[in-house]
């Protein structure tokens, strides 16, 4: 019997960070992109320890794995059981010849939408003349995002009000990976990465190659950006408007036992691998709704 389930992440649109399929009792396989990647085999590892008679196969996802456009809308057949958050926060190359002038503002939800989006009515108040220090330096950034259906772009186009249509800037194929090396590539630019990807898992601080929009926020907020930890305990607790913090979470087919018992451990004993590898946990009345629903499938 063919067994499917899918882990997607974002407002409206998939990242299609895992799907899996378990094509024999006992047997998942699970597609990962790589953002989602360590976390998928840290919960892999994690659940063999207690249940050695399920086998966990992890291989790559590809474009065409993003088969949901929605993760708010169950599609037809499907199920999803989310299982964890992931946030988006702005940055630049630490090589980038404006960082000093990036650094010496705060950057409002609203200075973000200007730099990252077409907005016309943000737009038409504006002339050559008028612009501000902070708007004139933001039309000297180039501005990545991804161009896939696998990426996170479309969830932060909805999370500031906007469809994927009305994000500027250059577009960049494949895993969003590839998005920080493209503002390696060309310093003077900008872009939004997931935590997993913009902080060192092991020591907690910034990789050393990029450097965070300071954004305007209150001062213990943003202190807290300079430890992975820190931040992650912040985006739990406290809604920050400038940051997109959107659900993961598995899509399925059909639900047997096996699927519900590695989900359920997910959303209870799992929860604890989330902050390892750079994700938020779910909020408690999230995770307990999630394991209601899951026991209905």
């Amino acid at each position: 019997m063919k067994k499917v389930f899918t882990l997607v992440a974002g407002a409206l649109a998939a990242i299609s960070a895992i799907a899996a399929t378990g094509q024999n009792d006992g047997i998942i396989t699970v597609k990962t992109s790589k953002v989602a990647r360590p976390l998928v085999e840290q919960w892999a590892q994690a659940y063999k320890a207690i249940r050695p008679d399920v086998e966990i196969e992890i291989v790559s996802a590809k474009v065409k794995d993003a088969d949901l456009t929605r993760t708010n809308i169950q599609t037809e057949g499907s199920n999803v059981t989310y299982v964890g958050r992931y946030a988006l926060l702005p940055v630049t190359s630490a090589a980038n010849p404006l960082k000093d002038d990036i650094e010496r503002r705060t950057w409002s939800a609203k200075d973000l939408k200007r730099l990252f989006f077409f907005d016309e009515e943000l737009d038409d108040d504006l002339d050559g003349a008028s612009k501000s220090r902070k708007e004139k330096l933001a039309d000297k950034l180039t501005v990545f995002t991804g161009s896939h259906s696998m990426s996170w772009t479309p969830a932060l186009a909805a999370h500031f009000g906007y469809t994927k249509d009305a994000v500027k800037g250059n577009k960049v194929a494949g895993d969003d990976i590839y998005l920080l090396n493209a503002i390696e590539a060309q310093p003077a630019s900008v872009t939004f990465s997931s935590l997993s990807f913009l902080y060192n898992l092991q020591s907690r601080d910034i990789r050393t190659d990029i450097a965070l929009l300071p954004l305007n926020v209150k001062k213990d907020q943003g202190e807290a950006f300079g430890n992975l930890d820190a931040v992650i305990d912040v985006l739990e607790h406290q809604r920050i408007d400038a940051i997109p913090v959107e659900p993961i979470g598995f899509t399925y087919q059909q639900a047997d036992s096996d699927i519900e018992q590695f989900l359920a451990w997910i959303l209870s004993d799992g929860q604890a691998y989330n902050h390892a590898q750079g994700f938020l946990q779910l909020d408690e009345k999230d995770a307990k709704q999630q394991k209601k629903l899951l026991a209905e499938k």
